[in-house]
């Protein structure tokens, strides 16, 4: 019994029985919308309910509404609705294979408003309808398409997927909910209660017995905005139902408030606070008036079961406060420990990776011994002179295998020939030696080389480990630097995302122990040109009394990251030129210059080896490799082993590249050098210039590249010049002596002309190279 249930609790977990009910749901769902009327004859929601349900539920909503319009029911010609229906499915089909467009929030009221304003114009011009008809169907098509959106959004919720269903969320599980979500389920319930308007007894009505049970609980859980939302949204619905229950808007709405104030004093307190209210609004109807007593016996049936409905701890989480369970010190702190474990952890896994090949290979590597004694324990097996050559002649035997793997390395065989004199006339199974060990030796190579190969594959492995733990540390490091999260700011710069027409994923606003503040975005990278980043550099400064840099914008995979940092005190000028090697197409020199956005200028240059389109190919890879991994936030470190790794690994020819990286902190002016395999950088600060160089490799060539680092702190009117190889392939004097003698009003392509053509001058060694030559100027 016990396994039954296990099976029927994992089938429930299925994947199956998801769709299963999503379809079901979608069924009775289509049907009960179709049901409920507005303004007495009209009946939207059932078009609603199909523009507003999951792809996997559509048809199977489409098929509950149509059986539903078919019903009998005082809806005014339900044909009408039936075509409208096939409209909205036609619609969803045909555009399902956009996600952009399925995932918005206003596709779904869109969708529902065109097909109901379409068809109720067709019925005023076919009947000839007065003006108040028409008004009447353009209303209608309105309650449909907001009914649409809430809908939607009720469907999201229960499926667990954020408000736009464009990725997961978990509010119902994890609430609170917000009041939009409150609003959302509180239509969608009073929708299918419509349903139910129709049904009475003596004309007490069950679906008002619903909708007045459903608005003590939202009171009782969620107190003033939980009564008031749902207070106001059933008795919206109930009172366009038909026109003469029009009171129930104010005595749904006013009684649900009144239901949350008094929440807090108990299930007794809330239920005569919706009662008293109630009675009050009512009694615009009249003394004497069926309506009156009907309202009355709908609400004390709907209080009785109110009463008898326990407490749900789970309700009232769903209602509650959204509280940070942790202070911005307490998390920064939580974050950096764990970072930093995760990064020691790492580090450790590489060290044991390392240890364990070193001794694996020490006892199972191949050797050439193993080669001989295999071939002797086939061929020496079953010979009768076996006691002759390994007894009574055993030193000269061995020797005679000593002496064969000098032919063997060189040839990678051997003949009987290779054998000595006396070996070959005491053996008379010398051909069967022979062919033997040059099978042995063969998978010896093999062997060898597969050895080899797992030696090449694990120290990838444990490089990408060390890789990895760098990462961790240098965020650690990063997020230690944090002293706090400013969420104001942070809603404001969401909100000014907004107007702007981009709706943001995430939004952070943090401020370093300097006092500067960090504005981080993530958007849907389709959405990225929309910003007029002139424009919303303004706006946010305006926002946050900070005057912020133009943003930085990267991208990865579907998403797009916007950081800004706060405008810095130095500005940085350009000069730039470049030659081909024999003025040909392509150059190998790149060159790369970015704002980081965290008020660092990065430069990245980069020369791929030999001339032409292969350098230009790798040349290109490398510096483009590292803005990316640099803007998404990868330390210079971390970034320079991805990158070495991503050209070892590019083909199987060789391939290398030097890189050069120029990082400038425009709020002090300390400049960071860092050098791999790159010529030499002039600095010139005031009037002395100093050539930076260091001895390095470049990337692509090894494993275990590293940088050859070093700092300078440097002032407005001072140089910073980085040149390819081939600009000082005749020493770099000439250099310092060009860098010194430029004139600060000039400008600063000027003297990379002048750099460039000098270079091309200079050279006498009969090759010409790629020349670059980059100048920044602090200002």
């Amino acid at each position: 019994m016990q396994q039954l249930w296990q099976r029927v609790e994992e089938l429930a977990r299925s994947v199956y029985a998801r769709k299963a009910v999503v379809q079901g749901a979608g069924f009775f769902a289509g049907l009960l919308c179709s049901r409920g009327l507005v303004f007495g004859k009209y009946a939207p929601f059932g078009v609603a309910a199909v523009a507003a349900m999951p792809q996997e539920g559509l048809w199977a909503s489409a098929l509950g509404s149509f059986l539903g319009y078919l019903l009998p029911s005082p809806a005014y010609v339900p044909v009408r609705y039936c075509a409208a229906l096939l409209a909205v499915a036609a619609i969803r089909w045909s555009l399902s294979e956009l996600k952009t467009v399925n995932t918005h929030p206003l596709f779904a009221p869109a969708v529902a408003f065109l097909p109901l304003l379409l068809t109720g114009m067709t019925m005023v011009f076919l009947h000839g309808s007065v003006t108040y008809s028409a008004a009447l169907y353009v209303a209608e098509s309105f309650l449909g398409c907001g009914s649409a959106y809430f809908l939607r959004r009720c469907a999201n919720l229960l499926l667990g997927l954020s408000s736009d269903g464009a990725g997961r969320g978990d509010a119902l599980r994890n609430g609170p909910l917000e009041p939009g979500d409150i609003a959302a389920l509180t239509v969608a319930a009073g929708v299918l209660a419509l349903s139910c308007s129709g049904v009475t007894v003596s004309g007490v009505s069950l679906g008002r017995i619903s909708m007045i049970l459903l608005v003590l609980t939202c009171a009782r859980s969620g107190g003033v905005s939980g009564g008031a939302v749902s207070g106001v949204t059933a008795g919206a619905l109930q009172g366009l139902s038909t026109a003469g229950l029009s009171y129930l808007s104010g005595a749904y709405g006013l009684g649900g408030l009144m239901a949350g104030v008094f929440a807090p004093m108990g299930k007794t307190a809330t239920a005569a606070a919706f009662i008293l209210s109630h009675g009050v609004a009512s009694l615009q109807v009249g003394f004497g008036d069926s309506q009156l007593l009907t309202g009355a016996i709908e609400t004390a049936a709907a209080t009785v079961l109110y009463m008898c409905i326990p407490k749900s701890r789970r309700l009232g989480e769903l209602f509650g406060l959204r509280q940070d369970s942790l202070s911005g010190g307490a998390l920064r702190a939580n974050i950096v420990m764990r970072l930093r474990h995760a990064s020691q952890a790492l580090s450790g896994v590489s060290a044991s990776v390392e240890e364990i090949s070193k001794k694996l290979q020490s006892v199972c590597a191949p050797s050439l011994q193993g080669v001989y004694d295999k071939s002797v324990e086939t061929v020496c097996a079953g010979c009768g002179l076996s006691a002759v050559c390994w007894r009574k002649h055993k030193e000269q035997t061995l020797e005679n295998f000593s002496q064969l793997a000098k032919p063997l390395k060189e040839k990678e065989r051997i003949d009987t020939a290779d054998f000595t004199k006396d070996f070959t006339d005491r053996c008379g199974r010398a051909g069967e030696m022979r062919d033997e060990i040059n099978k042995n030796y063969a998978r010896y190579l093999l062997r060898e080389a597969a050895q080899l190969r797992a030696a090449q594959v694990r120290e990838a492995v444990e490089g990408h480990f060390r890789t990895t733990a760098g990462l961790l540390e240098e965020m650690a490091g990063e997020f230690s630097l944090y002293e706090h999260f400013d969420e104001e700011a942070a809603q404001r710069v969401a909100g000014i995302l907004r107007d702007n027409g981009v709706a943001p994923l995430e939004v952070c606003c943090r401020v370093d122990k300097f006092g500067r503040m960090t504005i981080e975005a993530e958007i849907q990278r389709e959405r990225q040109k929309r910003l007029n980043r002139g424009a919303f550099t303004r706006e946010i400064s305006a926002a946050c009394g900070r005057v912020f840099a133009p943003p930085c914008v990267s991208t990865a995979g579907e998403r797009c990251r916007v950081q800004m940092s706060q405008r810095p005190l130095l500005q940085v000028g350009r000069g730039f030129s470049q030659y081909s090697a024999g003025g040909g197409a392509f150059c190998g020199d790149s060159t790369n210059v970015f704002y980081d956005g965290c008020g660092r200028l990065i430069a990245v240059l980069s020369d791929g080896m030999g001339t032409g389109g292969r350098a230009a190919v790798d040349g290109a890879m490398t510096s483009a490799m590292a803005e990316s991994l640099l803007k998404a936030g990868i330390g210079f470190d971390s970034m320079l082993q991805t990158v070495n790794a991503a050209l070892m690994a590019k083909s199987g020819d060789e391939t290398l590249a030097t890189m050069d990286i120029a990082c400038i902190d425009l709020f002090t002016g300390r400049t960071e050098l860092r050098k791999a395999g790159a010529a030499c950088t002039i600095l010139r600060r005031g009037r002395r210039a100093e050539a930076i160089e260091a001895s390095s490799v470049p990337v692509g060539i090894m494993p275990g590249v590293e940088f050859a680092a070093c700092a300078r702190d440097l002032a407005a009117g001072d140089l910073v010049v980085m040149v390819s190889d081939g600009v000082v392939a005749a020493g770099h004097e000439w250099l310092m002596d060009v860098v010194l003698s430029w004139d600060e009003e000039e400008n600063p392509n000027l003297l990379a002309q002048r750099i460039t053509e000098e270079a091309k001058k200079r050279r006498a060694d009969g090759h010409e190279d790629d020349v670059t030559a980059l100048v920044l100027v602090l200002q």
